[in-house]
């Protein structure tokens, strides 16, 4: 007979970590994540909310990692996570950042930040990109309306992207959408 840990290869504790780093993501954005064994983790998102190691929002469909998160879910680091699915299969590592950068990810030879820019904070971003060190990260920037980016003057910007709710991805050039 199987033990837990067995059946779950170590599966519980890199959950955790993910929810501990990312306080609240969606359901299907988990799933994703862990999509070779999706059975599995569906039943250990249930035995993990039993235990209330984690928090399941079934309302919002989002799983975090203590109810106080499902109550101020950071739609950014959300959408954020929507495009690093995009690259799962090329990532080395990822992590959350600290404003104004979401998530950082490492990808073969890369380093990425992910940026949010909500509707009317063009300004504040270009100023705060204005007042940090140049890095050497590629950046990708979310924003919600495609005229955005003719307002935004950060540099080292590979693409800009729009993520729909249900987490589909349109990727930009600055051309595109301006």
């Amino acid at each position: 007979m199987k033990t837990r840990e067995q059946i779950y290869k170590g599966e519980g504790a890199a959950l955790l970590r993910i929810l501990t780093t990312y306080h609240a993501l969606h359901y299907e954005q988990v799933l994703r994540l862990f999509d070779k064994n999706r059975d599995s983790i569906k039943s250990l998102i249930t035995s993990l909310t039993k235990q209330g190691r984690i928090y399941h929002d079934k309302e919002q469909h989002l799983l975090c990692d203590t109810e106080e998160s499902a109550n101020s879910p950071d739609m950014g680091t959300i959408a954020a996570f929507w495009v690093l699915l995009d690259f799962k299969k090329a990532l080395i590592y990822h992590t959350s950042g600290d404003f104004p950068v979401k998530l950082h990810f490492f990808s073969h030879d890369e380093t990425y930040e992910i940026i949010y820019v909500a509707n009317g904070q063009e300004a504040l971003m270009n100023h705060v990109f204005e007042s940090i060190p140049p890095r050497e990260a590629l950046r990708i920037i979310i924003i919600e309306s495609k005229n955005q980016a003719g307002k935004l003057t950060i540099d080292g910007v590979i693409a800009y992207c729009m993520v729909d709710p249900d987490g589909s991805v349109s990727y930009y050039k600055k051309k595109e959408v301006s």
